[in-house]
């Protein structure tokens, strides 16, 4: 992980990327990211996720939305642009007052804060780039130590403890362009994909690139093979990417989604 400042300062430096980037966009510009989103719909879901993880770091509550009462999301794009900008300040300063180390709701579990910093600043990082191509510009690149922290996060996240029938080979994603490697084992399970992060092992199923191209892969925004190198086994690297929520044909009938796979 980086340090509790870091996540922060990509929080606030992030949010401003994503503010710029679309204060002259047509807020019904689609976003190239999320093919089924227009700008508008962007910032309306960055500010449900600050406003409810501040809330969340704020009043610590017990149950994941104990007495929560969402933000009213104004219909002007400006005034979603500064209400984006209002509840990342209100985000950022709880985390900041908060600690890293102090104990949240996470998920319906306890965890230290910086968890969640951690969390949003890879949401906020992703869609910052999605928001930038969204208003026509080259998307800002990711620094490389950021890159693999996003990478280690995305994966953790997504890491399953429950029971499933894990196939019997792992598949590794690698940085080309550093030492860091993860294995990961893959199981279908009502046609949707689950993954466990695992020990380092040696694969013939391998995804690599350059860290921050890895980024832009974990998220379903590139799939170019002249940059992203997969070799292996194809129902491994497919079922891999159902768990990770890429629109791809499910093994079996489709289970139901889950909210933060965009």
């Amino acid at each position: 992980m980086l340090p509790s400042s870091r996540y922060l300062d990509l929080l606030g430096h992030d949010t401003m990327r994503i503010i710029g980037a679309l204060r002259s966009a047509d807020p019904t510009a689609r976003v190239p990211g999320c093919p089924d989103w227009q700008a508008g719909d962007l910032l309306i879901h960055l500010i449900e996720m600050n406003d409810i993880w501040g809330w969340l770091v704020t009043n610590r509550p017990t149950d994941f939305t104990q007495g929560f009462e969402s933000v009213t999301i104004p219909a002007d794009h400006r005034d979603r642009l500064d209400l984006l900008d209002a509840t990342n300040h209100q985000l950022v300063e709880a985390l900041r007052e908060c600690g890293p180390d102090e104990d949240v709701c996470y998920f319906g579990e306890t965890a230290p804060a910086v968890r969640a910093a951690r969390l949003m600043a890879v949401e906020t990082l992703v869609h910052s780039r999605d928001a930038e191509e969204a208003a026509g510009l080259t998307a800002s690149p990711i620094a490389q130590d950021v890159a693999v922290d996003v990478v280690d996060q995305q994966l953790c996240h997504l890491s399953d403890s429950r029971e499933a029938t894990w196939r019997s080979e792992g598949v590794t994603l690698a940085c080309t362009d550093t030492n860091d490697s993860w294995t990961v084992l893959v199981a279908a399970a009502n046609g949707d994909g689950t993954l466990r992060l695992t020990d380092p092992a040696r694969t013939t199923t391998n995804v690599s690139g350059p860290a921050a191209v890895l980024v832009s892969w974990l998220f379903a925004r590139t799939h170019d093979a002249s940059v992203i190198a997969q070799s292996g086994d194809p129902e491994l690297i497919h079922i891999l990417r159902l768990a990770l929520g890429h629109e791809v044909e499910p093994v079996a009938p489709p289970g139901q989604r889950r909210w933060w796979r965009r």
